[in-house]
């Protein structure tokens, strides 16, 4: 017969109360069953656990051994199936991350923030990627949700709208426009123009050039820079002006000036996205929730979809 951990559960629960009667009410289960149990481990080992009188039970010196080493299997089986439970709660394990610059300037340190204070046992892995990186990833599983802007929904994919920004004009603080609180695209048409690198920016970037298009010229772009904080600091150098999502971090930047457009801009949108075959995953449910929670009662722009 082989030995189980069933047989090894019975005889710690015996063995740490010296007692079939109180070892048995610890399993609740049934004394005669215990007793069973012990016996057939002893035959199974071909030694006797246990002394037992009608007043006392006590280890043997094979017992005591076998106490000793086994400790550290039903140890560890306990702690397997505490952290199986917990992973399954979605309470303990990792949540892997990606994001780009409007989420980083925009909801995300907030979310995440909240995030770790509710569930501080799932490690947070914060991954810089592009949109189109980022789709990819969360389908193949090397992401398990992301921060993405300009998506288009695709059949792989949940998705959950997190905030909508409309677009301002970033102008040099010393700029013949700086002094306006408005400004219109015509009034743009001889400006050089900073944007981010178009392998990276792709979506973004035709979606600034059709907005000037509309409007009659095609923007004469100076420089090109990986983030944001790139962008605004050139604008900030007076090198060009440059379109880009409203939001907080504009008030923290220096030198520069945020003009609203008088012309209707497109909208930037941010969205959530995870792989619908991981729907059941409790992690990712509890980011959700926690993300809803972030944004409920604050301005209709940042409601969920």
């Amino acid at each position: 017969m082989k030995v189980e951990m069933r047989h090894i559960k019975a005889f710690h629960a015996v063995a740490e109360s010296l007692s079939f009667k109180l070892g048995s009410e610890k399993l609740n289960t049934a004394q005669p069953a215990v007793s069973r149990t012990i016996k057939d481990l002893e035959e199974a080992l071909r030694v006797t656990l246990f002394q037992r009188t009608t007043r006392s039970t006590l280890l043997t010196d094979a017992g005591r051994v076998f106490l000793k080493c086994t400790k550290g299997i039903v140890a560890d089986l306990d702690r397997a199936i505490d952290l199986t439970r917990k992973t399954s709660h979605g309470v303990i394990g990792e949540l892997r991350i990606g994001f780009n610059d409007f989420a980083i300037n925009g909801s995300l340190p907030g979310v995440v923030r909240a995030f770790r204070n509710s569930f501080p046992m799932i490690e947070v892995h914060l991954v810089d990627s592009t949109t189109p990186e980022s789709v990819e990833q969360v389908i193949d599983n090397r992401l398990d949700i992301a921060f993405v802007a300009g998506f288009y929904p695709r059949p792989e994919l949940g998705h959950k709208l997190v905030r909508r920004e409309h677009l301002i004009c970033i102008v040099p603080a010393d700029h013949r426009l700086a002094q306006c609180k408005m400004v219109q695209m015509s009034e743009l048409k001889a400006e050089p123009f900073v944007m981010g690198r178009w392998e990276t920016w792709k979506s973004y970037n035709r979606s600034i050039m059709s907005y000037c298009l509309e409007h009659g010229f095609t923007p004469n772009v100076i420089q090109q820079a990986e983030h944001i904080d790139g962008l605004v600091g050139f604008v900030g150098a007076s090198m060009g002006i440059c379109i880009l999502p409203t939001g907080n971090w504009t008030s923290a930047m220096t030198g520069i000036v945020g003009l609203e457009l008088v012309d209707p801009a497109p909208e930037v949108r941010t969205d959530l996205i995870w792989n619908i075959q991981r729907a059941g995953s409790q992690a990712i449910g509890n980011f959700i929730e926690v993300l809803d929670s972030h944004n409920r009662g604050g301005p209709a722009s940042l409601a969920a979809t």
